[in-house]
């Protein structure tokens, strides 16, 4: 009745109504051996309809049929790019070499996303999608669970995943990349997502392992009051952290010169009196000092890095005035700090300034630089 009709009125519309029911009928498996071989050479005819309509009722539902001929559903997939689309994310029917081939051979944003978002994407496909160089066919591609990401193809293309930083992001929420692609990728993302990979991979090269100490301790200062719920200016709290800092051996000189570069100064005084062996009240008095001597001696006595003595004695007297003795947190008290270090010319004149900047925020000091 369907074909007696579109004999008699054969308009686009008649024919799309056709090409709907028959190929939904294909997809549910109501024909015969018989009825398909004639209901396949209807879809010859139909996949070459003038009207984008036709072709494209068709795909809608041959996408999700697996009994259709291989010509059929080629045609389809190398179609205008709203038919193709369907059939390049949804149909099992083609193969690794159909979709490697489609990739290589277009720029298409729509068409390489179909591909990316397919339930599952092979190892040689996710790799002719990587070097497209597309970053937001790439993002798509990582943000698949279904698609395999090679080793080799994620390090031969890093260069175009490492200049963008949504890509980036979106590897590490991923996971389960390789070792080598994680230690990269270590290197390349913020301090917030590094503390994910931390979490995430089990780092042995030594350059990564001393990046993953540095990463704890800046996540250490970062969380411990939010972890405990207290103010973070708590004596008795910060008191309590040192002494189990201290015992569990993780009191080390980078975390007070860490905590100092945040303008923790309680818990640069009380790490510096633990290491030193003096009550706190008395490292106070020593931190305090006008003069130098003060300062130099509870240093020495805490076997502080010789090097850095001048470096860390001025931005611990910056630190005083910036936080008025430890009574205010400033949102911008990095910046600050970095800008008046500039101003004064200290990453000139003082040995290892260049070192300290770096900690308390390369980003921020390179601007500060600038002007």
């Amino acid at each position: 009745m369907d074909i007696k009709l579109l004999a008699e009125q054969p308009s686009a519309q008649a024919r799309s109504v056709l090409a709907s029911k028959l190929a939904k009928d294909c997809r549910i498996g109501n024909f015969s051996a018989v009825e398909s071989i004639i209901v396949n050479d209807i879809f010859r005819i139909l996949i070459k309809d003038v009207d984008v309509v036709v072709r494209h009722e068709l795909a809608k539902e041959l996408a999700y049929c697996n009994d259709v001929p291989r010509d059929i559903v080629l045609s389809l997939a190398n179609d205008e790019v709203d038919v193709a689309e369907l059939m390049l994310r949804f149909s099992t029917l083609l193969t690794e070499d159909d979709l490697m081939t489609i990739v290589s051979n277009t720029k298409e944003m729509k068409r390489l996303l179909a591909v990316s978002q397919r339930e599952t994407v092979s190892e040689k496909v996710s790799g002719c999608l990587l070097k497209t160089g597309n970053g937001t066919v790439i993002k798509s591609l990582c943000a698949n669970a279904g698609a395999t990401l090679g080793e080799e193809a994620l390090n031969e293309y890093w260069s175009s995943i490492s200049k963008d930083k949504a890509i980036m992001e979106t590897l590490v929420n991923r996971g389960n990349l390789p070792l080598t692609v994680a230690e990269k990728l270590f290197f390349a993302v913020s301090e917030s997502l590094k503390q994910k990979l931390v979490t995430q991979y089990n780092f042995n090269t030594p350059s990564v392992r001393k990046a993953v100490s540095n990463v704890r301790e800046w996540q250490m200062l970062g969380i411990m009051p939010a972890q405990s719920g207290l103010d973070p200016r708590d004596d008795e709290h910060i008191d309590e952290l040192v002494v189990e800092l201290n015992d569990n051996g993780r009191l080390s000189y980078s975390l007070l010169m860490r905590a100092l570069c945040t303008g923790n100064l309680q818990l640069f005084e009380a790490g510096i009196a633990k290491l030193a062996g003096v009550p706190r009240v008395n490292a106070r008095i020593l931190l305090m000092d006008k003069g130098s001597l003060g300062f130099e001696a509870i240093y020495k006595a805490a076997n502080m890095p010789e090097g850095f003595l001048e470096a860390v004695e001025t931005l611990l007297r910056i630190s005083f005035e910036e936080t008025e003795y430890g009574r205010v947190r400033r949102e911008d008290f990095r910046k600050r700090v970095i800008e008046r270090i500039y101003q004064s010319q200290y990453h000139r004149t003082i040995e290892n300034m260049d070192y300290v900047l770096s900690i308390i925020g390369g980003k921020i000091a390179a601007s500060a630089s600038v002007h």
